[in-house]
């Protein structure tokens, strides 16, 4: 993990933060973190008087790498769809497009649920490298590594065998390591996660 994160450290994440997705995030917060890189979102911001399209927007700029996760399409209880991902990805994409040399930079892995659903909903991205997750957080954890191994040419990143047995032992221990904390799984905020997966990662790579 970078000591003074910069924009090229920084990884946005852009999917749903329900308790479904848990799992998900989890691995995807996980292998940001043991890849070197720091994870963070609009749910980093706890300023009340900063609306979140502003945090969303600031945390975006900040970020040259992003994971956008578009599989959430199920409509709600009122028969609507969520749009905020792919809203989100749209101004990531307007950020590369029309910003600075820094912001040309930007680099991005989307991820769906099932492969090629999004030309059912999104057809616009047709051409696009997206990849498939089938609710797999070991799926998601060797597309992130891959990606970022790719993406930023370290060559610190682990193998992904590494990885996924690292999260698995992390995973074991995660319910003790939050109720010891004061939370349950399903009530942890995005920064005392966070937190904890730091440590963990720390305590580990010491050992």
């Amino acid at each position: 993990m970078a000591l003074n994160p910069g924009y090229n450290d920084h990884v946005f994440i852009n999917c749903p933060f329900d308790e479904d997705y848990a799992p998900l995030l989890q691995a995807i917060v996980f292998t940001v973190y043991r890849c070197g890189f720091v994870p963070v979102s609009a749910l980093i911001e706890e300023d009340s008087s900063y609306n979140r399209l502003d945090k969303i927007i600031s945390w975006i700029k900040k970020c040259r790498y992003a994971i956008h996760d578009i599989s959430r399409i199920e409509t709600g209880k009122k028969g609507y769809p969520r749009f905020n991902m792919p809203f989100e990805l749209g101004i990531f994409f307007g950020a590369k497009r029309f910003g600075n040399d820094r912001q040309k930079s930007k680099v991005a892995l989307i991820f769906e649920r099932d492969k090629f659903s999004y030309q059912q909903y999104i057809s616009d991205l047709n051409g696009v490298d997206i990849k498939a997750h089938n609710k797999n957080p070991l799926q998601i954890i060797r597309g992130i590594r891959n990606w970022l191994r790719s993406a930023s040419r370290r060559t610190t990143i682990p193998g992904d065998i590494i990885l996924v047995n690292e999260y698995q032992e992390f995973i074991a221990r995660l319910p003790e390591i939050v109720a010891n904390a004061g939370f349950s799984i399903s009530s942890i905020p995005f920064n005392d996660f966070c937190q904890i997966v730091e440590e963990a990662i720390r305590e580990k790579i010491k050992k």
